[in-house]
């Protein structure tokens, strides 16, 4: 059963809608000025997405005199809104980037419980939206002006199956998920079903729902299963505890993740050492691209980026990229523009778009040592 405020979520998307008709005479934005939006838990919670990497991006094109589009010179003015990671707050700043500060481009939300919902209620608003980290398919599904800079789900979850059986040879798998989050659950599904279309078998696939804390009794009944690896495809506070207590009673060889391991307290756990999970950004990788963004980005902030980081600086190129190439930025310019690009070379790698909103790009396996996340294979597209 959906929880109560999702099964109201088609009646607050039509109220949102028509408060955007209704507010429709609020003016234009200035003409000399790219107006993108940037929707995030920006405040301190346990998923939280800063600004950071976005604010780089614009200041580097502004430094330089703004975005040359044909012809003309625009300044990239970003406009930040909390979501406070609730749902209803990341609907609401949707709406008021649109209705009220007039943006032809959202980067944001990142986690696929929002960004679903915000993709809809943007692509029928009329306005480009690009998530930096949301993977599950129905993200971009069947909307022409949404568009993500990070692989899908069913990308990594058939990479890492496929890691999981070619390089670590396991046979058996288990899998522990948030049924509750369309991204884990997502992840969690292609995962097995590749898997098992590779050979394999999964006799441990144990859901349970965000809130829970106690994983020891569903760990049990996993390790009971005689699974080589168990891929853990979930969120901070819990993956935490479950990588600790996974560690702790020895329930599979190895430990699998996606890539919401890609942070530093992850990295930090004793049990998480050795353990295997992919992801879009590798800062050891030697690229050009990928060098100057660690350089301006420790230089600017004091800090190495991260995942998230990489992809929201992705995600800002790419709309620049895509303003270029059409011409304007106009929302349905930029979608076109973004539709079109191809062999986009990013921070995070290579991309490239066939004319929809999901990219073509590699997938990396990370290994984890010395609390760090050191880069061990790429896993090319559709290999």
């Amino acid at each position: 059963m959906k929880p109560r405020f999702f099964r109201a979520l088609p009646t607050l998307l039509s109220l949102l809608l028509l408060g955007l008709t209704l507010s429709c005479s609020e003016g234009e934005a200035p003409k000399d000025e790219f107006r993108i939006g940037f929707v995030a838990a920006i405040s301190e919670t346990a998923v939280r997405h800063n600004p950071d990497a976005a604010r780089l991006a614009m200041e580097q094109v502004d430094n330089a005199g703004g975005l040359k589009v044909a012809g003309r010179r625009l300044f990239v003015r970003l406009l930040p809104r909390d979501n406070q990671d609730r749902l209803e707050d990341t609907l609401v700043a949707v709406r008021e980037l649109i209705s009220r500060d007039r943006v032809t481009a959202i980067v944001g939300p990142y986690v696929s419980r929002q960004a679903i919902p915000a993709a809809v209620l943007a692509q029928n608003a009329g306005v480009v939206l690009i998530s930096p980290t949301s993977t599950n398919p129905e993200t971009t599904r069947g909307k022409s002006l949404i568009f993500r800079a990070c692989f899908a789900d069913t990308a990594q979850g058939r990479a890492l199956a496929r890691f999981a059986r070619d390089d670590l040879g396991a046979s058996r798998a288990a899998v522990l998920y948030d049924a509750a989050d369309d991204y884990c659950r997502g992840v969690a599904e292609y995962f097995r079903d590749a898997f098992v279309g590779l050979g394999g078998q999964v006799p441990a696939f144990e859901p349970y729902l965000t809130g829970e804390k106690n994983f020891r009794e569903r760990l049990a009944r996993i390790k009971a299963g005689g699974c080589q690896v168990l891929l853990l495809p979930n969120f901070q506070p819990t993956l935490r505890e479950q990588i600790r207590l996974a560690g702790e009673m020895g329930v599979a060889r190895t430990l699998l993740g996606s890539d919401s391991w890609h942070q530093p307290d992850v990295l930090a756990l004793a049990e998480a050492q050795d353990a295997y999970f992919c992801t879009g950004f590798a800062p050891d990788r030697n690229t050009p691209e990928t060098r100057e963004f660690v350089r301006a980005y420790r230089e600017r902030y004091g800090k190495d980026p991260i995942l998230s980081d990489a992809m929201t600086y992705d995600s800002m190129q790419l709309l620049f990229q895509a303003a270029r190439n059409a011409g304007g930025t106009q929302p349905q310019m930029l979608a076109a523009g973004l539709a079109a690009i191809e062999d986009h070379q990013g921070v995070t790698g290579t991309i490239r778009f066939h004319g929809s909103g999901d990219p073509e790009r590699s997938v990396l396996i990370m290994r984890v040592q010395g609390k760090q996340a050191v880069f061990h294979k790429e896993i090319p597209p559709h290999e």
